[in-house]
């Protein structure tokens, strides 16, 4: 937010049990801001955090809308007007992000907008990984015994896929894979001697094609053209050896390349 608000500071952290624990800050003069624990109602962050609402005070120290008991610290980073806006996903405080001014000025109209605009950005991310983490937990626990159970965890880790592709996170991403890897070795042992290698995209297009999904589909589902799509079939076809989609799912499946 520091190019965008052009606010001398801010900080931020995670929410949990009524509080938020302040671990993330930038534009800090000394050390009295970190870690600080600041509980739910009590000044403008706990305010904000009790009722998921974003709250801004103009003369901090002599506000009449909210509890004094961080004076000391806002004081000592000689902040003078402040903002906080809380993170809420699925209804839940995760978290706030503050910004000051060390000056008795209003904090307008348009550093409020990106103050919040980067919130709901940040609640959507936390969203996602969310997301991520269930599923991940969900598959790391299943037993595949059956060619239905093996479509839904095939479906599940192509959404995950899905998911990681959008957020860009290589962490998230070696995670899914680590998981897919163990699902891969249960139901086919073979898959770590396959001498076969499909690029990522050849198997996601070929993981569709087992559900069931045409090309147009698949298109759909991962952004690319039909034409993209053709081209992975063509080469993940010759690199199987085979002669046609069912064709290529069997062989795929008994190399373990793919659920």
């Amino acid at each position: 937010m520091h190019p965008q608000t052009e606010l001398p500071v801010l900080f931020g952290g995670c929410a949990a049990d009524r509080s938020l624990t302040i671990t993330g800050y930038l534009g800090t003069r000394s050390n009295v801001l970190r870690n600080l624990k600041i509980d739910a109602a009590l000044g403008l962050g706990g305010r904000a955090i009790a009722e998921q609402r974003p709250g801004a005070v103009q003369d901090y120290a002599n506000s009449s809308h909210i509890t004094h008991d961080y004076d000391y610290e806002v004081g000592a980073e000689a902040i003078e007007s402040l903002m906080a806006v809380p993170i809420v996903v699925r209804g839940v405080t995760r978290g706030a992000i503050c910004g000051g001014l060390r000056a008795n000025l209003p904090i307008g109209n348009v550093i409020a907008d990106k103050m919040m605009r980067a919130s709901y950005a940040l609640a959507r991310e936390i969203e996602i990984r969310d997301e991520v983490d269930r599923r991940v937990e969900m598959l790391d626990t299943v037993a595949v015994e059956n060619n239905s159970n093996r479509d839904v965890v095939s479906e599940s880790v192509l959404a995950l896929h899905e998911i990681v592709a959008r957020l860009d996170d290589a962490a998230l991403g070696a995670q899914v894979q680590a998981v897919e890897a163990k699902l891969r070795a249960l139901v086919s042992p073979m898959a770590a001697e396959s001498a076969t290698v499909l690029s990522p995209g050849e198997r996601q297009v070929l993981g569709y094609v087992a559900l069931g999904l045409r090309n147009a589909d698949i298109a759909d589902r991962l952004f690319l053209s039909v034409e993209t799509v053709k081209t992975y079939m063509r080469n993940l076809m010759g690199k199987l050896d085979a002669r046609s989609r069912h064709e290529a799912v069997v062989e795929a499946r008994s190399q373990g390349l793919i659920f």
